[in-house]
């Protein structure tokens, strides 16, 4: 598993820093016949920037982390197999609740415990992918007190850690090119943070599955089937499978929510996590959590290995 982790994208692997950045773009058309060129040309500086700006402060952990969608790898990398289950988000909607799947070829994560050195990363990717993509969304993701997300509940409590994290997170099983790398989902949600409000803590803490002051797990005779943490866990045969949920808040005063990025070894895991929450089973019962929450975006993305990033260098 050592060996393993070593091939992953710096970003990949490790905890949500203070301040993230979240770029997708999408391919320009116009432009899909230097694609392929100058995507080589942009990744072989995607080491440059990072060990240039890292250098202005060490202890920020600047890291840029770089994925494709199934729609863009045949355009950007011809000769090069896609990875075995790259596959588009599918869209699910049941009654008012809607999952989309939205424009997306390529995305970019930058992560660091500073926002203006992200912010200087940032536009130095923009200018490398900018004579073949247009960028059509930029999210400013941060750390909201105590790692919790703008309902005020702890995000990310159950994320596994070392070599549990490394087999939930890493590809083992496809070509040698694709080992080390993972797959991720995104979608970007709004709160409604008058309705979420109006509810009293007991029935927040339902919804969610925890206690909302100390963070502590509902025990099962009390949690409801509809809860958050339960119709989200994934288990096969009694086991949990696991995933690694890197979420961040994002926005303002007058519109936030929290950006979900969810990273796995195969894409499936997630959309099964996602199904569970948004359709209702044979007793109604689906994600509580989605009355007060819009998912507006929705892409999956190949975060492919070093291995892979490696062959593009100068």
């Amino acid at each position: 598993m050592t060996h393993l982790s070593k091939l992953a994208q710096a970003g990949v692997l490790t905890n949500p820093t203070t301040h993230a950045e979240y770029m997708t773009f999408v391919i320009n058309p116009s432009n899909q016949g230097v694609a392929c060129t100058n995507i080589g040309i942009a990744l072989a500086k995607l080491d440059v920037i990072t060990k240039s700006i890292n250098q202005k402060d060490l202890d920020a952990s600047l890291s840029i982390s770089i994925g494709f969608s199934a729609l863009a790898w045949p355009l950007l990398f011809p000769q090069i197999p896609m990875p075995a289950q790259l596959q588009a988000f599918t869209p699910m909607q049941d009654g008012p609740r809607v999952f989309p799947a939205t424009e997306g070829d390529i995305f970019v994560m930058i992560k660091s415990n500073r926002m203006d050195l992200n912010f200087q990363a940032a536009k130095l990717v923009m200018r490398d992918l900018a004579s073949f993509t247009t960028l059509i969304e930029d999210i400013q993701g941060y750390k909201y007190l105590d790692n919790r997300d703008m309902i005020d509940f702890v995000d990310g409590t159950e994320n596994p850690t070392g070599d549990e994290r490394v087999e939930a997170v890493l590809v083992q099983e496809d070509i040698d090119l694709h080992q080390g790398g993972s797959y991720l989902t995104v979608q970007r949600y709004v709160d409604h943070l008058d309705k979420w409000e109006a509810q009293h803590t007991e029935y927040q803490e339902q919804v969610i599955g925890r206690t909302k002051m100390d963070n502590v797990e509902l025990d099962d005779d009390v949690k409801p089937a509809w809860a958050h943490n339960a119709k989200s866990k994934v288990e096969i045969d009694d086991v949990e499978i696991k995933m690694l949920r890197q979420n961040r808040p994002w926005g303002n005063a007058k519109e936030h929510g929290t950006f979900f990025l969810g990273f796995a070894s195969t894409p499936e895991i997630i959309n099964t996590s996602l199904k569970q929450m948004i359709y209702a089973d044979a007793q109604g019962d689906y994600d509580r959590l989605l009355d007060f929450v819009d998912a507006k975006t929705g892409g999956i993305y190949f975060m492919p290995s070093m291995t892979f990033l490696a062959q593009f260098d100068d």
